[in-house]
């Protein structure tokens, strides 16, 4: 992923140290930590600077992380600002302070962790991680969902066990109706390193290649054919915990119901769907 690189004045003091009084020499800026409040890809991030003297001209810029900004109620000896994390891996995410004169004060890196979801649902819990390297557009559509809660209380919708063996869900409610609030479809994301293997997670789509919104699917055999068939289809991340539960879903019978073929005879529902790195 391209790495964004942002730049904040936190701090640019309106009063001449003259005005101060006395004469006396200035207190010399020091920084002596940075510290993060979580480090989860696509969520906001707040850094607090301390040190000593922080209301004097200091100049903050960061690394992946992006919307830098100000934290208002900061004092000289504690600053804040805060980003969106964009990027994962050692050392992702930097930040740096320095002098106006470009003196640099004090740097720090920090780790981020491919980003998980935890998806539970009425068979069982499972564990996704996306790879937001290699396709971070179907990653970071997929994360905006999960943190709006869109796919709380969703059905999967379709189960195939013949030619194919996928798992499809983020479309409907249990009413069933259709779940208001998907956005605008994103470009397919294909030949990526990442092929449609049993426990993997891709967008699903229609016939129109950049047509992917809001539903998904699990595979729940290696569906190899996925990676290229009809223009292929767009693996981002897999299960690392609770493959059973897809195996779980394979076991259970389908019919065709409100006009869709193998819909689940009995409810499969995603109670609730949650960003936990």
């Amino acid at each position: 992923m391209p790495s964004k690189f942002a730049q904040l004045i936190v701090f640019v003091s309106t009063l001449l140290l003259s005005a101060c009084g006395g004469g006396s020499s200035a207190p010399s800026v020091t920084v002596s930590g940075i510290q993060a409040n979580q480090l989860k890809y696509g969520q906001a991030t707040q850094f607090t600077i301390t040190g000593f003297s922080l209301d004097k001209d200091i100049n903050i810029s960061t690394q992946n992380c992006k919307g830098l900004a100000l934290v208002a109620g900061g004092t000289d000896s504690s600053k804040s600002v805060t980003c969106t994390i964009s990027a994962v891996g050692v050392g992702a995410v930097s930040l740096e302070a320095k002098l106006a004169d470009g003196t640099v004060l004090k740097s720090a890196s920090f780790d981020v962790p491919n980003p998980q979801v935890s998806m539970v649902t009425n068979l069982g819990t499972m564990v996704v991680e996306l790879n937001p390297t290699a396709t971070p557009l179907s990653t970071d559509n997929y994360l905006q969902y999960v943190n709006s809660k869109f796919y709380d209380n969703t059905l999967i919708h379709r189960i195939v066990t013949a030619g194919i063996f996928v798992a499809q869900g983020g479309w409907l409610t249990p009413a069933p109706a259709v779940q208001p609030g998907q956005k605008a479809a994103i470009a397919l994301e294909v030949n990526k390193g990442l092929s449609n293997l049993k426990g993997t997670i891709a967008m699903a789509r229609s016939s129109e290649l950049n047509s992917a919104t809001s539903q998904y699917y699990f595979n729940l055999a290696d569906n190899v054919a996925l990676d290229t068939s009809s223009g292929g289809y767009a693996v981002f991340g897999k299960v690392v915990s609770g493959i059973e539960v897809l195996d779980a879903m394979a076991s259970v019978k389908t019919t065709t119901a409100y006009g869709l073929a193998d819909f689940p005879a009995s409810s499969v529902i995603v109670l609730t769907a949650t960003q936990t790195k």
